[in-house]
């Protein structure tokens, strides 16, 4: 998840940024830790440009739109949701890039738009991305049809059955079938060097979403 903020202090010490952010999902997913994105003024660049339209072609291809069109829907789209200025993918700054090309790959992930490459690869933001593969049911690794693997010591089965135990807080990526065996074929580590994945603690919305019980 990418929040934009603003810097209200700096010192020696460091900077204090404020971002809006629920409180109650701080608590809620145990967060401690944060990662800050300078914006340093830095104009787009080639890479997020090609990977920004490389998705418009592919929601063209899906919804009949042309791509000029569906620029202007998901750029509208994108300011009322965030609060952003109006801005020009010629010259926007590279923050703005970065969270309006993961805007467009969440929801390619809900519409199940297919890619002749890994949005993976295109994301910005890994951590979002594998929350919306659990979210939407999406491989992580080919973009296909998905199940929830619990991973490392909060697995199921052996015992432990899914439908009685809580999953809340419990490791889980989304995989298709033919990744699912493979993870459970070699050590889990290896999985996730081979292909840059991991894994994330399912909360509320995503157990809600997934159909699993969390009381």
């Amino acid at each position: 998840m990418i929040l934009t903020g603003k810097i209200i202090d700096a010192d020696e010490t460091g900077i204090t940024v404020g971002a809006y952010f629920p409180d109650y999902l701080i608590e809620k997913r145990n967060i401690k830790t944060v990662e800050i994105i300078i914006n340093d003024g830095r104009r787009i660049n080639a890479d997020q440009r090609r990977k920004l339209y490389a998705t418009f072609r592919d929601i063209s291809l899906y919804t009949g739109h042309e791509v000029e069109e569906l620029k202007d829907i998901f750029k509208a789209d994108y300011i009322a949701k965030t609060g952003e200025k109006r801005f020009s993918l010629s010259d926007v700054d590279m923050t703005t890039a970065s969270n309006f090309l993961q805007h467009l790959i969440d929801f390619c992930l809900a519409w199940g738009i297919a890619t002749n490459d890994s949005y993976r690869e295109r994301s910005p933001d890994v951590g979002r991305y594998l929350y919306m593969c659990l979210a939407t049911r999406t491989c992580s690794v080919c973009g296909g049809k998905a199940d929830v693997h619990h991973s490392g010591e909060d697995r199921v089965g052996m015992g432990r059955n899914r439908l009685k135990i809580s999953h809340l807080g419990l490791s889980a990526i989304a995989l298709c079938r033919e990744h699912h065996t493979e993870i459970h074929s070699m050590p889990e580590q290896d999985f996730w060097d081979k292909y840059h994945v991991w894994s994330i603690k399912l909360d509320e919305y995503l157990c809600q979403k997934l159909k699993l019980k969390y009381k």
